[in-house]
């Protein structure tokens, strides 16, 4: 028997027992990138906790089909395309490729990849049938012929976001150009501009498609919300169990799909909707358009892949993630600890475990009680901290056995953490940080000894040792962050 699981559901704004709508299967959709440029490390943090909701998903033994979209053809494609002065389907390749190697890196997996343009008939399908129930209508233009989704028409709009139709008309324009009925109005088809990639009932030469026979709007391309509700429905045409995203799709993006999608179909787009918190910078969200962004190509060549994978899992999948030095700093304490507790863990792993310290099947039953709560993966992983302390504390081989056998599986198969060999990965850990810092190894031995130092006089409660210490330390351009499971330390300027 499966066991229960509760979700927060944006939808509802309720924590909700799941209930699947086929017995041991969950069809999962997340949204995916626009393939114009390297994804940044905020879109690969939202990838990353919608990756941690499927594995722990499977970890309750559901068997899940996890789809993940790639919007190929869009504005932003075309305007990278003209300025490089090549074919918007090059950088479309190109960023796909880039996209899914950096996905590979942090471990996020997908069973189906669908793709825009591998859906155009589909998505030229779904909007005849739009038109033909009133709920979407055509617009002339200069260039051709614009398809717009009546918002008016679809009862339940803002249900998702919380927001009411009045409330939204205030202060909405219509942009020069556009020939909406209302200014809430959204496009389904965009009229071609000359040169722009187009489909139609035509041939295009750039893919040899031709289109739908019935198709009389003229030559164009889908817009950006009609292509994930294509792509659902031509896999799950009842549709699914849950759909998921970064916060920042809640509206517009997610809410007009469930209303094209359920005008369309006349029934539920997904039982549940599941929203990742945003990684930010203080307190801004990472986005392109306030230029505060750092790539995840340029993350990935200093910082392994599981750095950004501990730093989404010690957090909430709703909660933000701040990114900062110190907080990737922890991070990459905590894995080189973990990697530690791997190393001493599987040498025990003979031993049997030491009355009282808890069994290996008391510590999983408290990690797994936190994932199957809204999958509280800072809940869990705070167990299996807390077991490590007490590993480290105990100096006993039972110990050390007993939490390779409760907490090594499910870092894992759930986190997605330490699949390599413990003493590389921490070797590796290690120079990438000395190279990142320009310092040499005998420099960090001495840091390291002198924070041993330190440790032994806070744990002695000789705080004003601890103090001398820790002002030799800066003294000479290093800065200590005092953790949970210790001190880490970065150098700010060397003496």
């Amino acid at each position: 028997m499966l066991p229960e699981i509760k979700i927060q559901n944006t939808l509802t704004g309720k924590k909700e027992v799941f209930r699947a709508r086929k017995p041991g299967e969950v069809s999962f959709y997340a949204c995916g990138p626009t393939v114009y440029g390297y994804a940044h490390v905020g879109n690969a943090k939202t990838a990353i906790s919608l990756d941690l909701i499927a594995r722990i998903l499977k970890h309750a033994g559901y068997r899940v089909d996890m789809m993940r979209n790639v919007t190929d053809i869009d504005d932003k494609i075309i305007k990278v395309a003209n300025e490089r002065g090549i074919g918007w389907h090059q950088v479309a390749a190109e960023f796909t490729k880039t996209y899914d190697d950096e996905m590979a890196a942090i471990g996020a997996t997908f069973n189906h990849v669908p793709t825009a343009m591998g859906h155009v008939t589909e998505i030229m399908t779904m909007i005849e049938e739009l038109i033909q129930k009133g709920y979407a209508y055509p617009a002339e233009t200069p260039f051709g012929t614009d398809i717009y989704f009546r918002v008016e028409k679809f009862d339940g709009y803002g249900k998702l976001s919380k927001r009411k139709l009045d409330d939204m008309q205030a202060g909405a324009r219509i942009e020069p150009g556009e020939m909406k009925e209302n200014p809430l109005d959204f496009a389904l088809w965009k009229a071609a501009k000359p040169g722009e990639p187009s489909w139609g009932r035509e041939p295009n030469p750039e893919n040899k498609w031709t289109g739908l026979a019935s198709w009389q709007y003229g030559q164009g391309r889908p817009g950006w919300h009609i292509e994930c509700s294509a792509m659902i429905r031509a896999r799950y045409p009842e549709g699914i169990d849950i759909h998921g995203g970064g916060m920042d799709l809640v509206f517009p993006h997610h809410e007009n799909e469930i209303a094209q999608s359920e005008a369309c179909s006349g029934h539920v787009l997904s039982t549940y909707w599941v929203h990742s918190g945003l990684l930010v910078f203080g307190k801004e969200k990472m986005s392109k358009s306030l230029g505060n962004v750092v790539t995840a190509h340029s993350f990935l060549q200093q910082y392994d892949g599981e750095v950004l994978r501990l730093m989404c899992g010690l957090l909430h999948y709703r909660s933000p993630v701040d990114f900062s030095e110190e907080s990737i700093l922890r991070a990459e304490g905590l894995l080189d600890r973990l990697y530690h507790c791997k190393e001493n863990g599987l040498e025990k792993a003979s031993h049997a475990a030491i009355p009282g310290s808890g069994t290996a099947e008391e510590i999983s039953k408290k990690i797994n009680e936190a994932l199957y709560d809204d999958f509280n993966t800072a809940k869990a992983l705070g167990f299996i901290l807390q077991a490590a302390r007490a590993c480290f504390r105990e100096h006993n081989p039972g110990v050390w056995a007993t939490w390779a056998a409760a907490c090594l599986p499910v870092l894992n198969s759930v986190y997605g953490l330490l699949a390599k060999d413990p003493i590389a990965a921490r070797t590796a850990i290690r120079r990438q940080r000395l190279t990142r810092m320009g310092v040499s190894e005998d420099f960090s031995r001495e840091i390291d000894a002198t924070l041993a130092q330190r440790e032994a006089a806070r744990a002695a409660k000789n705080f004003a040792e601890s103090d001398r210490i820790r002002a030799e330390l800066e003294a000479k351009g290093v800065q200590v962050m005092d953790g949970a499971d210790g001190a880490t330390w970065t150098v700010v300027a060397k003496a």
